[in-house]
């Protein structure tokens, strides 16, 4: 819940209080409070939500987004893409916590509208926070970009001005677009070291920014906003009628977005350099704004990458267009949080023997889910499967080979982080400039699990600052390529401490949402799910972790099912009765599955298909 009301200067300052944990990590999501005077009022609103979860309601849901109308003066394909980027920015609205990445929940505590260094000198004035010269710095840049996003009205009034956005869109893309670019018209690239802050001061300007949150104004991660755009690329390429799939993407995202926020903006192949750089063209030339954060200056974006030479113009744009500001802080605030003692919170194990430290990460993982069993499931990312030989209770237990010496990449790391809160990694080595693919892996499994508030406990040889090392007597070549992981070690070593706090095992679970996996799935009523996929959905959606899904846990999965079919999280009584009535059609236990509305385990597991297929012919 958010913030009831933001105390005066005079009153305590704010303080959390989190939900009981059982061992171990606090995997539960935190309660966050203002001021003692604001527990009462927040204890009675856990007790009415407590009710509503005794009763079943499904008032909530009746109340959910309902399908729009599509516009019948686009065309088709475009439309159809607009819907779906509108729908996905919904869905990303709707289901993120209202903390950020910086872990705050600023929207209770700026105001819509304010500049954001003012935001910001008020609340250290409160006692909310401490004054930083190099994040004032950062947010004045920041001021100047708030006070450029123009009105919506604005904007469309501009675009009936220019003939429409595929007007401006394709005279870009032709080369005959009107008008060279104002200089510092398209948003801010701020970057620096790990841990300076930057994600904390662009959170705060997103949330001083007007607009609805996740449409007119979205912020993503750069990890998961590249996911949306390849996923939404391959559904255009074979039905789009223009060949600049890209540019059509981008005039559906401008449509509604008048500011992009991108956090860890960092370029690592060759396929994200050529559409990025086409991307920010387009958006540009519809005027949205982007702001992104980075630990890279510009000049330094895809360094030694493959056909660099045709990325350089992106980056000559990015220093013409935006705001370019170093946030120069020598204090790295991901260390200063409080450390967490005794033997039951420790979270990295590099000490013992192998088999002692193997033997420590296998226990505490039994712990976290309660003494279950852990058996093999397989998760569908966009029609490939990815094993996961031990699984339970919402816990993930992988040795580090399984996740960094295989086809991984960002895309099933991040489905791995929507479906367990807490993943175990056992015989983490020493890495070394010899194999730089398990250097990189690494390094996006971490930033991955860092963004989504994932709780990590591992085993390895050594601590996070000593795990990776240059070999000696490296070619020039190597040298270049291991002098770019160094780079990015420094934020991963920033964030393996970061993610050892108290403060971060705390920390809200952020998943994404579960229509993006549904659809990962690819959830049909023509498609039999195998049953390792469907063992993976129970553990993405049994939420309590008692081993049932009850009925407000089966009204999110089947929302989650309608977002990603029809655009709209509206489940009808019909809709749960079909998916009910085909379990307990299939159930020896007809009478109390029936009496009890859930779905166990085995149930789910046996009959979950025929349940997917009987809720989705009724709407």
């Amino acid at each position: 819940p958010r913030v009831a009301s933001r105390p005066s200067a005079s009153e305590p300052r704010a303080s959390f209080a989190f939900a009981p944990r059982s061992r171990g990590l606090g995997i539960h999501r935190p309660r966050r409070v203002a001021s003692r005077a604001n527990i009462e009022e927040h204890a009675t609103g856990q007790r009415v939500a407590m009710a509503f979860a005794v009763r079943r309601s499904r008032a909530r849901l009746a109340r959910a987004m309902t399908p729009g109308d599509a516009s019948t003066s686009m065309a088709r394909i475009t439309g159809a893409v607009v819907r779906a980027v509108a729908t996905g920015a919904s869905a990303t609205a709707r289901d993120a916590t209202t903390t950020l990445g910086s872990g705050i929940d600023f929207f209770a505590l700026a105001e819509a509208g304010e500049r954001p260094s003012a935001a910001y000198g008020r609340l250290v004035s409160e006692g909310f926070i401490r004054h930083d010269d190099a994040q004032i710095k950062a947010l004045e840049a920041l001021d100047a970009v708030h006070a450029s996003v123009k009105p919506e009205s604005s904007r469309a009034a501009q675009r009936v001005k220019t003939g429409g956005w595929f007007g401006g869109l394709f005279d870009v893309a032709d080369g005959t677009a009107s008008g060279a670019p104002v200089a510092r018209d398209g948003g801010a690239y701020i970057h620096g070291g790990p841990g300076s802050g930057k994600t904390f001061v662009m959170d705060l300007f997103y949330a001083t920014l007007a607009g609805e949150r996740g449409v007119e104004k979205r912020r993503e991660h750069f990890h998961s906003f590249m996911l949306e755009t390849h996923t939404a690329l391959h559904k255009l390429k074979d039905t789009a009628r223009n060949s600049d799939t890209v540019g059509v993407y981008a005039t559906a995202l401008a449509q509604r977005t008048r500011v992009l926020c991108l956090d860890e903006f960092q370029i690592v192949d060759v396929a994200d350099a050529m559409i990025i750089r086409r991307l920010l063209e387009a958006l540009w030339a519809a005027g949205v704004k982007v702001v992104t954060t980075s630990n890279r200056h510009p000049d330094e974006l895809y360094k030694n990458g493959l056909n660099r030479s045709q990325f350089l113009p992106c980056i000559a744009q990015i220093k013409e267009r935006c705001i370019v500001h170093e946030m120069a802080s020598d204090r790295d605030y991901r260390l200063t949080g409080s450390v967490r003692e005794g033997d039951e919170s420790v979270t990295w194990m590099s000490r013992g023997s192998r088999g002692e430290r193997e033997a420590w990460l296998s226990h505490r993982l039994q712990e976290l889910a309660h003494e279950r069993s852990f058996k093999p499931l397989q998760i569908a990312v966009g029609g490939r499967l990815v094993h996961v030989r031990r699984a339970g209770g919402g816990i993930a237990h992988f040795d580090f080979h399984e996740l960094c010496d295989s086809a991984l990449g960002a895309a099933d790391y991040t489905a791995l982080a929507s479906i367990f809160s807490a993943i175990g990694v056992g015989h983490v080595p020493r890495l070394s400039s010899d194999r730089l693919d398990l250097v990189r892996r690494f390094i996006t499994f971490i930033d991955v699990m860092y963004e989504h508030k994932v709780k990590l406990l591992v085993s390895a040889e050594t601590e996070p600052a000593e795990l990776f090392q240059s070999s000696s007597g490296d070619d020039s070549a190597r040298k270049n390529a291991a002098r770019d992981e160094e780079f990015a070690w420094d934020r991963t070593v920033s964030r393996l401490m970061e993610m050892q706090t108290k403060e971060f095992q705390e920390a809200a679970w952020r998943p994404k949402a579960g229509a993006w996996l549904l659809e990962q799935a690819r959830v049909k009523v023509d498609e039999v799910l195998p049953v390792g996929v469907l063992r993976s959905l129970w553990q993405r959606y049994d939420t309590s972790r008692d081993n049932i899904l009850d009925e407000a846990e089966l009204e999110c999965l089947i929302g989650d099912l309608n977002q990603m079919r029809l655009g709209h999280r509206h489940v009808s009584d019909d809709q749960l009765d079909a998916f009910m009535s085909s379990v307990c059609q299939n159930s020896l236990d007809r009478k109390n599955a029936r009496s009890n509305r859930y779905v166990t385990y085995e149930e789910f597991e046996k009959f979950g298909n025929e349940a997917f297929v009987a809720c989705m012919r009724h709407r």
